[in-house]
């Protein structure tokens, strides 16, 4: 049995944070909630996998975007419960890693789940969701957009093609001027391109491209898993413009591959030519040559 001990005062400014303990008393991971303005009801809750948002609605319960990895559910459930009273009713899953979908199983057959008709499909085959976990797969799915609620309340789902997955899903909040990335925004530097479930180099940069002149209005950006900033309010995390740079990276990174490939050279020479590292220093380029491997082998298949 799991429980959650409050180690911080549930006050709208004040920075929340939670530890799950097993019944030994062997510490867990702790679990973050920040709100992301004190006049908002927009939470990110981070730890166990991607960054969960919950947006507590005027009318339509708690919804959330993400459920981290499985066993964390339950701890997001109680976090919640110190926030609100509402239930959660909603849960959006950005796409189908089981970092973001694990604890999907641990909330009631009631709260309707929503994805992308994609990434519902490949859930359909992890293992969490067979058996009784067959429940928590996705009520509802969309193909390219779709509109919840209406007002402050209203969230807005996009889906512009394949990137870190073929079913990686946007989910905007208009009233907010905030959106949800997931992992197609995962961290700063070459994305991780999950071949297996149809993610795609070659069209990475072509969906970030939509995103960025399809979506007016949003300022701020909650990212897969980049670490928020300390406090709560947090102050200067992810914004539009860092987006609007990430899109612009891995457009140059695609099209400096591509020559690299039309020309002949080896994979290893390919990363030895990417002319791009002085002007993003502060990205992490680990998975640079994992993606000028997977950017040949999609070219190479064409």
């Amino acid at each position: 049995m799991k429980r959650i001990t409050a180690l911080g005062t549930v006050v709208v400014a004040a920075l929340l944070t939670v530890a799950m303990t097993s019944g030994t008393a062997q510490e867990q991971p702790r679990v973050t909630i920040q709100s992301m303005d004190v006049r908002e009801n927009l939470y990110v809750i981070s730890g166990g996998g991607g960054h969960t948002a919950a947006l507590v609605t005027e009318s339509q319960g708690v919804v959330l975007v993400d459920t981290k990895l499985p066993g964390w559910g339950q701890s997001i459930l109680e976090t919640i419960q110190l926030l609100t009273e509402q239930p959660v009713t909603t849960i959006i899953n950005t796409h189908t890693h089981g970092d973001h979908v694990g604890g999907n199983v641990d909330f009631p057959a009631s709260v309707d789940i929503i994805a992308h008709d994609r990434a519902a499909s490949r859930m359909a085959n992890m293992a969490a969701f067979t058996g009784v976990g067959a429940e928590s797969l996705p009520d509802r799915t969309y193909t390219d957009r779709m509109t919840l609620f209406e007002g402050r309340d209203q969230i807005d789902l996009y889906h512009f093609g394949a990137g870190h997955t073929d079913g990686d899903t946007i989910v905007v909040f208009p009233a907010l001027r905030t959106a949800h990335l997931g992992d197609l925004f995962a961290f700063t530097g070459p994305p991780y391109i999950d071949v297996a479930n149809g993610g795609s180099g070659v069209a990475y940069p072509d969906t970030l491209d939509r995103i960025v002149e399809s979506i007016e209005g949003v300022q701020r950006v909650i990212p897969g898993h980049i670490p928020p900033p300390s406090g709560s309010p947090m102050r200067g995390w992810t914004t539009w413009a860092d987006l609007e740079q990430y899109a612009t990276f891995n457009r140059e990174f695609l099209d400096s591959v591509r020559a690299s490939q039309g020309v002949g050279r080896s994979v290893d020479d390919a990363v030895q030519a990417l002319d791009i590292w002085a002007k993003y220093p502060e990205y992490d380029m680990s998975r640079a040559a994992a993606n000028v491997q997977a950017i040949y082998d999609e070219l190479n298949a064409q």
